[in-house]
């Protein structure tokens, strides 16, 4: 059944990936604009980001084309107000906007220290679109479509390669906030897919019960450089292949000193030769003064780690799951219910046949071990670093930190599980089994159907 798995995933992706690529208006995805800067500063042959000079200030950014901006400005009265449509107006006004040479420096803090990697659909559909004079609009929609079709594959081969992880990771890679990654001029769509990818080489051998071999070493250690390099805390995925035993333990070793290396050089090297600081409009931050505060009062820490769920703890629930648009279009409450029941299903059918032994030794221990200590040493980096870039000095709660910065951490979570000796189920098992897989596998057409009437409510429907 599990060659069923991929094939299923695509056909479903594909459905609802190039549904939200051409139904959600443009720009209307969580910081879409500074993506598509970023992006496009690839097509002005810069593929490293740069300190520029642009409003009086230094900021990190690039070039950019005037009119991006002439095609965002007709909807920016769209986002965080969900009473707002896209209107036709505003769609008229958007296609006006074309690709004539004018540049200006953007700044595009935010998105300028990301690698090029996961910007090369986009940046290439960019490219095409500029040769045969599309419209911005309509090349947006061509970078999308990219992007979507690259994870789509990733994801594709990721699920063919993971053993007996497919099923977990196949609940993952369907969620709604992931599906509108791919259909986004975000990088956080390949994330999540290179993410699985990374930890399908490992899972495969898992499951085979047999070593890494070196090849299957290397090409983890690739997945997690690429992912680690995106966002500083998401480096200490670059240890995911200590998790599984490997035929050379010395090369596992060095890949994952390459892949570490790799994942902190590019993190130092932006900050020192690219990052500026993040501005906050609604109040002001300072990284130093943010540090000086937790070293002075190092209980508060406890103190925020609880606030901070009681604050946002319901919003990343949903996020995590999918809020869309600019994290402004919920579904409907019970579908979230619905989607974590079906997460959890996923996981069952591995626990079928397992020994208990398996839980506390060998490798599946070991993986189990690694698995658990990444993704919560990785969650602890990602809220401490946005307390100290992004929090306002003294606050007792973190903010900034987005329910989909967790997703690539999901997909870590199968390994946790994918070990240990598993006798294929019988008689009521291995229908209880089959039955498990088919509602996992067949969620994603109710999430289709959710998602599709939300969107069109949300932005075309008084």
């Amino acid at each position: 059944m599990q060659r069923i798995g991929p094939f299923l995933f695509a056909v479903l992706a594909i459905l609802s990936a190039f549904f939200l690529v051409w139904s959600l208006p443009p720009f209307q995805t969580a910081d879409e604009p500074a993506h598509i800067y970023r992006a496009n500063m690839i097509t002005h042959g810069y593929w490293v980001a740069a300190r520029v000079q642009t409003d009086g200030r230094i900021a990190a950014g690039g070039p950019s084309d005037l009119a991006i901006i002439e095609a965002y400005f007709p909807f920016h009265h769209v986002p965080f107000k969900p009473d707002e449509k896209a209107n036709l107006e505003d769609f008229v006004k958007s296609f006006t906007a074309r690709w004539d040479g004018r540049v200006f420096n953007v700044a595009a803090e935010n998105t300028a220290p990301y690698p090029p990697f996961f910007y090369l659909p986009q940046a290439a559909a960019i490219a095409v679109g500029k040769a045969i004079d599309l419209p911005v609009v309509q090349t947006l929609y061509l970078a999308r479509a990219a992007n979507a079709l690259t994870c789509i594959v990733v994801g594709f081969f990721a699920l063919l390669l993971a053993g007996r992880a497919h099923l977990p990771l196949f609940a993952v890679l369907l969620l709604p906030m992931s599906v509108s990654l791919y259909a986004s001029m975000s990088q956080d769509g390949l994330v999540i897919t290179v993410t699985a990818l990374g930890i399908a080489f490992l899972a495969r051998a898992l499951s085979e019960g047999r070593p890494l071999r070196s090849a299957e070493v290397w090409a983890s250690a690739v997945c997690f450089a690429l992912v680690g390099m995106t966002k500083q805390p998401y480096a200490l995925l670059c240890l995911m292949p200590l998790a599984v035993p490997a035929e050379r333990a010395a090369v596992k070793r060095l890949a994952v000193a390459a892949s570490l290396a790799a994942a902190v050089g590019w993190a130092v090297w932006m900050a020192l030769a690219v990052q500026t600081p993040l501005i906050r409009q609604d109040a002001p931050t300072d990284a130093m003064g943010q540090l000086r505060f937790l070293l002075d009062n190092p209980l508060a820490v406890l103190t925020i780690a609880v606030k901070t769920f009681q604050v946002w703890g319901n919003e990343y629930y949903q996020q995590f799951v999918g809020i869309l648009g600019w994290v402004d279009t919920r579904l409907p409450k019970p579908y979230y219910s619905a989607a974590y029941l079906i997460l959890l299903l996923s996981f069952l059918p591995l626990l079928f046949g397992r020994r208990l032994a398996d839980w506390y030794s060998g490798a599946p221990a070991r993986a189990s071990a690694v698995t658990a200590s990444v993704v919560l040493a990785t969650g602890a980096l990602l809220f401490g670093a946005l307390y100290l870039v992004w929090t306002p000095v003294g606050q007792l709660w973190v903010d900034g930190v987005q329910g989909r910065y967790f997703l690539p951490l999901a997909a870590l979570l199968p390994l946790a599980f994918a070990g240990g000796r598993q006798q294929p189920a019988s008689g009521w098992a291995g229908v209880l089994e089959r039955g498990l897989t088919w509602t996992v596998w067949l969620f994603p057409i109710v999430s289709l159907l959710v998602v599709q009437r939300t969107v069109i409510l949300r932005y075309y429907l008084d």
